[in-house]
């Protein structure tokens, strides 16, 4: 096999690629990634969306991530996306599910529900309040 036949079949066995993160550069929106023997250069983050409505999704250390490199160049390389490697945080494929592991998700603007709102159990649309009174007195919260 010729050296630019053997450099073209590297450069296509390139173009996707999965790999560890191993270091997040939150200040650049970058990450670095570990490919086996190889690792990347630090790489921007895709994102959903990055406009006007955007989302902030960084990966962390350890993080299994699929990464596509524009005719095969690492040095090019975006990550697109985390990939479930036996952490699923849910087995249930009918419930879509947003894990915060503990954190807090801020919205900047106003949501709008159309159902109803759970939170530690108590309905945003079902719930009573006990011990009303009349006049300027605040109800209790809600049970």
């Amino acid at each position: 096999m010729s050296w630019s036949a053997a450099e073209n079949d590297r450069r296509a066995a390139n173009i996707l690629m999965i790999g560890t993160v191993s270091a997040v550069n939150a200040g650049a929106a970058r990450a670095r990634v570990d490919f086996g023997d190889l690792q990347s250069p630090d790489l921007p983050v895709g994102q959903l969306r990055a406009g006007a409505l955007s989302f902030w999704w960084l990966p962390q250390v350890g993080e299994q991530v699929l990464v596509g490199c524009p005719g095969g160049d690492i040095g090019q390389g975006v990550i697109l996306c985390g990939i479930f490697a036996g952490n699923a945080p849910s087995s249930d494929a009918g419930v879509p599910l947003i894990a915060l592991a503990g954190g807090v998700m801020r919205v900047e603007g106003s949501i709008e529900v159309t159902g109803d709102v759970t939170a530690s159990g108590i309905s945003l649309v079902g719930h009573v309040h006990g011990g009303v009174q009349g006049g300027p007195d605040n109800t209790g919260k809600p049970k």
